[in-house]
């Protein structure tokens, strides 16, 4: 991976500043904004033969992110649906995998609010937080809760506030045996690590486009096991649910007998989950160029940078005098490309600190849930070790400042 010329091609902003932040929302690569521009220019000039041909092939364009998300999760292109966000991935899984009343959901103590509410706020089901142990989860603490009423499993796969990675393939493999759903928040790990739907077993799985993705443009993906293609009866219909006519489209509604409530035959892949309406046509263009360039550069590739440089930033920070939250001692599966740490006992202090730090021109954030978390540090594939070090330096120079026993984190 030619990391210097993926920088310079495709990020120049990075040339002025260390951006430290794709958990948070990633930059979009040159061609994504290429594309973005191509697509708004053929907007303004219909130069098909006729505006429904246009229509057309507006909706064609959206092919290369179907095409590209498969590769990326080494799955079948009937396996993926494009859906504007992870929240609505999350409110598709949940109005589609239907539970019975009294049923239970497991779900972690760390999780971003949207990944349990679709089925908090459904009332009829009961949602059961793992507590963990110190920010780890691993399948044993999830059996431990798992009982006859658990029907289902809803987790992120790398935790936003600490980096942790859950075992998907044991989880999957757990949750299959015992015939549960599991269902994948991955918006903290598609794009940065590798997720093979053919080693872990998931029932459906969603992440919006714009952090590791790095398609900050309204659209991610879905991807639906084939266990249930054609099963799920979805929340929404739409025309475009609707197996295409042999004739065409153009074609079909020129023709004089069609008639408005009819014996329609729908799709039987993930698709079916999709609105099935006019789209964001711009998103899922955007989106289909970043997932190329992941494709091209090699998600093992990436994920092998990400995680050494994750180790890297840890080890700066210790040497600044930081404390890492993250669990930089647990087996390379359970590692991501988020490192968390804290400088200052004092949360004041901390959110000064994260002022300077942004003043200086490094980009990071502060996250935490159920007390774990500290400033968020994101290593993915653009970011090199220069980056890391103007972080380091600015903790430095801030420490500096500072009596040894003003609060430093120890």
């Amino acid at each position: 991976m030619d990391l210097q010329a993926v920088r310079s091609q495709e990020y120049p902003a990075l040339k002025d500043k260390a951006f430290l932040d794709a958990a948070c929302v990633s930059l979009a690569p040159e061609r994504a904004v290429r594309a973005v521009k191509a697509f708004a220019d053929a907007a303004a000039d219909c130069v098909e033969e006729s505006s429904s041909l246009h229509h057309v092939a507006m909706d064609a364009m959206r092919g290369k992110a179907y095409t590209e998300a498969a590769t990326l999760l080494h799955a079948q292109v009937d396996e993926i649906a494009l859906v504007e966000s992870t929240t609505y991935g999350l409110n598709l899984a949940a109005l589609s995998l239907r539970l019975e009343p009294g049923s239970k959901v497991l779900t972690t103590s760390l999780e971003f609010l949207q990944v349990a509410m679709p089925w908090a706020m459904a009332r009829e089901v009961e949602v059961v937080v793992v507590p963990g142990r110190d920010g780890r989860f691993e399948v044993q603490d999830f059996a431990e809760l798992a009982d006859r009423r658990t029907r289902m499993v809803v987790l992120s796969s790398v935790e936003w506030c600490n980096g942790w990675r859950v075992d998907v393939a044991e989880l999957g493999r757990f949750c299959k045996e015992r015939g549960i759903y599991f269902v994948v928040d991955a918006i903290q790990h598609l794009g940065a690590l590798d997720f093979d739907v053919t080693e872990a077993h998931v029932d459906m799985m969603t992440a919006g486009g714009h952090k590791w993705l790095n398609a900050p443009f309204g659209c991610g993906i879905l991807y639906v096991n084939r266990l249930h293609l054609g099963k799920l009866e979805p929340p929404l219909w739409g025309y475009l649910n609707v197996e295409t006519p042999a004739m065409g489209w153009p074609a079909y509604f020129g023709t004089p007998g069609i008639r408005p409530v009819d014996d329609w035959t729908f799709v039987r892949t993930a698709r079916r989950l999709e609105v099935g309406g006019t789209s964001n046509y711009p998103g899922a263009v955007a989106l289909g160029e970043s997932l190329a360039l992941l494709n091209e550069l090699g998600i093992g590739d990436v994920e092998r940078h990400n995680l050494a440089l994750a180790q890297y930033c840890a080890d700066a920070l210790r040497g600044v005098g930081a404390t890492v939250v993250t669990h930089m001692d647990a087996p390379e599966r359970n590692r991501s490309a988020i490192v968390v740490f804290r400088f200052y006992r004092d949360m004041d202090e901390e959110l000064r600190l994260l002022d300077e730090i942004h003043r200086q021109g490094v980009y990071v954030a502060m996250r935490f849930t159920s007390g774990i978390g500290g400033m968020r540090v994101s290593c993915h594939y653009f970011n090199t070790r220069e980056d890391v070090d103007r972080l380091a330096e600015v903790l430095r120079q801030a420490g500096g400042r500072k009596a040894p026993d003003a609060g430093r984190a120890a």
